[in-house]
């Protein structure tokens, strides 16, 4: 038997918790302890990011992290926001009497689209992808979903607006298999950009596993996401400007 790198147990070892975290979100989902699978999803995003950048810094990156990591991501952004939602609908009277069948579609397809998403991109390697995700990664749309619930529990608002949850699973989903741009968190030349992603990054590793401010922590998502589909959508722009007139005849 090969003998186990010990440089491999920290990104691995992140995954693995990820992958815990997953399955206690279910569970709690099942148990009717909705904010705790929420923030459970949430504490699956930072360790996303830790499993990523330890296996790089330890130059640990393997084929077997590599599976182990889409397994992770399986469990913790497919299937538990999945269960979330769908748990947390099923104690509402319109969707046990009329529409049942449309909850479960939703969650279904949601649950589909991540599996296919990690599928995809684990045997393809899209152009630009060092700079840019194509489609919404399922870390973004499974935090999204878990900040979007804390936000309607921390708020109180009514709870007609669950109603909305089966489209937006279906929306992330489609979000997940598309070839949406998305610019990638990385570093700039620029001072002023890597000190607003630092610190936005900062905060979010102290709030989340506090338990605090999902308000603050849903909002810098969805500047990223902004500020990230802009970014790739005026990057595809220049290509395709930059491809026409590679394509024109040349007069000498």
């Amino acid at each position: 038997m090969r003998k186990i790198q010990s440089r491999f147990l920290i990104p691995n070892g992140f995954t693995a918790l990820s992958m815990f975290f997953g399955l206690s979100s279910i569970a709690a989902s099942a148990e009717s302890n909705f904010v705790l699978a929420a923030w459970m999803i949430v504490w699956g995003v930072l360790l996303d990011k830790l499993d990523g950048t330890s296996a790089r810094l330890l130059n640990a990156c393997s084929e077997f992290g590599v599976e182990f990591d889409s397994f992770a991501d399986f469990v913790v952004f497919g299937m538990a926001p999945a269960a979330l939602v769908y748990f947390r609908l099923s104690q509402m009277a319109i969707f046990q009497e009329k529409w049942h069948t449309w909850m479960m579609a939703g969650v279904s397809l949601y649950a589909i689209a991540t599996a296919v998403r990690l599928a995809r991109f684990n045997i393809v390697d899209p152009p630009d992808g060092d700079r840019f995700f194509h489609g919404i990664p399922t870390t973004v749309c499974g935090g999204f979903i878990g900040l979007l619930f804390l936000v309607w529990d921390s708020q109180g608002l009514p709870v007609a607006m669950l109603q909305a949850f089966p489209i937006i699973m279906v929306t992330c989903a489609v979000a997940m298999v598309s070839n949406i741009r998305l610019s990638k968190l990385k570093s700039h030349k620029r001072l002023s950009l890597n000190l607003i992603q630092g610190s936005s990054l900062a905060a979010a590793f102290v709030l989340a596993p506090l338990m605090l401010l999902p308000e603050f922590l849903l909002g810098l998502e969805i500047s990223y996401v902004s500020i990230g589909l802009v970014w790739g959508f005026a990057s595809s722009r220049e290509r395709d400007v930059v491809d026409v007139d590679a394509d024109e005849p040349r007069i000498a």
